[in-house]
């Protein structure tokens, strides 16, 4: 059981209601389902009994929230004095890729702003919306202190990676293109096409290198946005890069997404340039925030490769 699972199931215990605990936590109603369903597991026995889509404590779940309270106090005043003399000179400034906003990495931004209330109230962060390259360019020039960009999992020349989540790679197909009633591609599929990613950095040179290597004829288009994907694959047929989301997850539409069995995963991560490590402090904030992340996204319905 983790601290955040405690969070979690005391939220939903002051709440009482699985939608509104969800709005609180910036979470998906699924996600905190899933976690109160491990902790269950894990502890032997129901937390809460459901009757008539109204919930209530059970015995073991009255007897957690009371033996959690000194648990998460005791957790809460030792991070507060690990942290609380951490004071940088100069504002922390985060670039954050439009390509993850507001569906990949859903409530991104308030996370961030919990994350430093609760563990770093002394430090002054930034965050600037910015498209995908923008943010890579940035955190190499300096400009940036360190960016969330979404990636293929291939670590950068002279950048920190710190892994968040790992999804299938997907082609986002419109219902009248030729490859709407496939199951599943592979990248030679996509030969002849038109295909918008995120940017064309680094940051996705896993699928370059399979283009070139596999003398593939794709044009590679930029749309930074989502939406700008999903609203030119819908009106003009061409194909999209997403994050695989399964039909049961997903609502009806003139969309799908197909998945590509030979391509690397989509990912979102932390980047940082290795130079500020040496930053007194600075690694001391970028481990922890990059764990929180990781924690609060592990559960989403959408991520079918968790990492480790």
């Amino acid at each position: 059981m983790t601290i955040q699972q405690i969070i979690i199931f005391r939220t939903l215990c002051s709440e009482m209601n699985y939608s509104k605990a969800a709005e609180k936590l910036f979470m998906t109603r699924q996600a905190v389902r899933q976690n109160v369903s491990a902790m269950e597991s894990e502890l032997g026995g129901q937390l809460f009994e459901n009757d008539k889509n109204h919930i209530s404590l059970t015995s073991k779940g009255k007897l957690l929230l009371q033996e959690s309270a000194p648990v998460l106090k005791s957790f809460e005043t030792m991070m507060e004095h690990m942290y609380s003399e951490i004071n940088f000179s100069f504002p922390i400034k985060l670039g954050i890729s439009v390509s993850l906003l507001p569906d990949f990495l859903p409530f991104l931004k308030h996370k961030i702003q919990l994350f430093c209330k609760d563990s770093f109230p002394n430090v002054d962060i930034s965050m600037k919306e910015m498209n995908n390259d923008d943010v890579v360019s940035g955190v190499r020039s300096g400009n940036l202190s360190a960016g969330i960009i979404m990636d293929l999992g291939e670590k950068m020349a002279g950048l920190s990676r710190y892994p968040i989540i790992d999804c299938r790679l997907a082609a986002m197909v419109e219902k009248s293109h030729r490859l709407w009633k496939r199951s599943e591609l592979y990248l030679k599929d996509l030969d002849k096409e038109t295909v918008q990613v995120p940017g064309l950095s680094n940051a996705f040179q896993p699928l370059f290198r399979t283009i070139e290597k596999e003398k593939l004829d794709i044009k590679l288009e930029v749309s930074p946005h989502f939406y700008q994907v999903y609203y030119k694959v819908r009106d003009t047929g061409i194909l999209g890069l997403n994050r695989y989301f399964p039909p049961e997850n997903d609502t009806p539409d003139s969309n799908r997404d197909i998945p590509i069995a030979d391509a690397p995963p989509l990912c979102a991560a932390i980047i940082v340039n290795e130079n500020n490590l040496t930053t007194p402090g600075f690694r001391a904030f970028v481990t922890p925030f990059a764990n929180a992340l990781k924690n609060y996204y592990k559960n989403e319905p959408f991520i079918r490769q968790p990492l480790p």
